[in-house]
């Protein structure tokens, strides 16, 4: 990379990089709708146009669709690609402009390759600061001259970062347009469309072996032509799942209509900065993408260097398009400790609804079990892919599943079908899951989970919370061998209890937050119980 110049950084207009996203997102929109069209006309004519040739003409029509698919999802890929870029290097530039704009003010001379040198005579006032000597006021000019100069330097390779990512992501977004051929297998072996139709009546590790049985190029291949299967199954090797995932959001930002989930659906092609930090920006990782499922499964930080692993369920009113939020949280505690990686679950439809529709839907114990099974599935994936992860570390890497209110009755739930876990925990929790009043019920697959609950004092989940006869089963605040966690205060000294903390324990500095994340990591010696 050759690193831009100062006259480089002045010249560069990044709203031409705006207008092409917008101009590229308008024409996949334009190029899928017309293609669909005529694809769904020709359709038709299946019952007055019957023959040989009809039947060519309409295969060879549908090889058009798939062909205006791939091209237009490969167009909204280069308009997000170029957006962010258009962002990135708008503030890579201003930095290196506002760096020179004060390294002038302050009568340096700024070469165009970003040097800095001294141009006038020290001011009697930094001579009288120097203690009347000239040759250290100069001094101080050089040293700041040269402090300056790292700094439009570091500036400037910022910018010429910023547009080689953007050049890398464009390029990468734009390499495969055309539909890839059907993956291919060895002679005698299983075709594809056989394989992933078998998966919904195969266990998981069947699948993870078909998987690992095929070559790159059948992988490739796979992900091309059964993106939707291969992104939401189960035993699917999480890269793969994550790279389908990329088609299938794609995709959903042109089949969907609603202009405010196609804009959240773009944020989620994007890259942001790495919660870990370093500096760095990253695609987001996304394990599962099924809006017509109500499912969006993301993965934050870097599993193949974490210690530690947590699962978030969250609670009522929790959709795909605003499931920001719960990413926030999920990002919080990654960012608190890089060694930890937090996927968020969504795995259906919440409860929604307002203070009073809400609590009655909230009543309802049909959604936690609808997501329990699928919980429980997931959490087999979760623990083998951990475990391949860690393969040949003699540390062992925990997986601590949180459920958040509603969450909590899912979670509970799951447990009692047979969830695999290494640790629970149960935040402000509706109940313990549908039918567990005891502990027995619980049925988890690691006979060595722990357990802990926490629920600040004054919460309105209390009203509900082990209700006889109720919905969600009993309090895990009571229950035999749960570790009930202390909630503490908020950082600035508040009590953490009352309406806000239901959520605040989860989201806001306090210890009830920090006792969160020493469960994740394990850190006994900060786990504070309540007394």
């Amino acid at each position: 990379m050759t690193r831009p110049t100062v006259s480089d950084a002045q010249a560069w207009q990044p709203d031409s990089l705006r207008e092409a996203a917008v101009s590229w997102q308008a024409a996949a929109t334009d190029i899928h709708a017309d293609i669909e069209i005529a694809v769904q006309g020709v359709a038709a004519t299946r019952k007055v146009w019957i023959g040989s040739a009809a039947e060519a003409a309409r295969a060879e029509v549908r090889n058009v669709g798939l062909a205006s698919d791939a091209l237009s999802r490969a167009m909204v890929l280069a308009a997000v690609a170029a957006g962010d870029a258009a962002n990135q290097i708008t503030i890579a530039r201003a930095t290196v402009l506002d760096l020179v704009s004060a390294a002038e003010s302050e009568g340096f001379v700024v070469a165009d390759e970003g040097a800095v040198s001294v141009h006038d005579a020290p001011t009697s006032l930094l001579i009288a600061l120097s203690g009347g000597d000239s040759a250290v006021a100069h001094d101080l000019l050089t040293m700041r001259a040269d402090d300056l100069t790292r700094q439009i330097v570091d500036a400037l390779e910022g910018l010429g970062a910023a547009d080689a990512d953007a050049a890398h992501d464009i390029e990468e977004a734009f390499a495969t347009p055309h539909v890839r051929p059907t993956a291919t297998t060895p002679a005698g072996a299983t075709l594809p469309e056989d394989l992933v139709t078998g998966w919904p009546v195969m266990s998981q590790d069947r699948i993870a072996a078909q998987i690992a049985a095929l070559t790159p190029e059948q992988r490739e291949g796979l992900i091309a032509a059964f993106p939707r299967q291969v992104g939401n199954t189960d035993g699917v090797p999480w890269e793969m799942r994550i790279a389908a995932n990329r088609t299938n959001i794609a995709q959903a930002v042109l089949d969907e209509s609603d202009p405010y989930r196609g804009v959240f659906y773009r944020t989620l092609l994007g890259e942001v900065d790495d919660p870990a930090g370093g500096g760095r920006r990253v695609d987001r990782q996304i394990v599962a993408f099924d809006p017509a499922r109500s499912s969006l499964v993301e993965l934050n930080g870097d599993l193949a260097t974490a210690k530690s692993v947590a699962v978030l369920v969250p609670g009522m009113n929790t959709t795909i398009e605003g499931s920001a939020a719960n990413t926030a949280t999920a990002r919080r505690f990654v960012a608190a400790d890089s060694d930890v990686a937090v996927l968020t679950y969504l795995g259906g439809p919440f409860p929604r609804g307002n203070l009073v529709s809400g609590v009655v839907d909230a009543a309802s114990p049909r959604y936690a079990l609808d997501m329990a099974p699928r919980l429980v599935a997931f959490s087999e994936d979760v623990d083998r892919t951990v475990d391949a992860r860690a393969a040949g570390s003699e540390a062992h890497v925990p997986v601590t599943y949180i459920g958040h209110s509603y969450g909590g009755s899912i979670l509970g739930t799951a447990e009692a079908m047979g969830l695999t876990a290494d640790q629970t925990m149960y935040v402000a929790a509706a109940g313990a899951g549908v039918g567990v009043d005891d502990p027995r019920e619980w049925h988890n697959r690691n006979p060595g989970v722990v357990r802990y609950s926490m629920t600040a004092p004054g919460d309105l989940i209390q009203a509900v919370q082990g209700i006889p006869r109720g919905p969600h089963g009993a309090d895990p605040d009571e229950m035999t061998g749960v570790i009930h966690l202390a909630t503490g205060h908020y950082d600035d000294g508040r009590l953490m209890a009352g309406f806000d903390a239901h959520s605040d324990v989860l989201n806001s500095p306090s210890d009830s937050w920090r006792n969160i994340l020493a469960v994740i990591t394990g850190d006994r010696e900060r786990i504070q119980v309540a007394g």
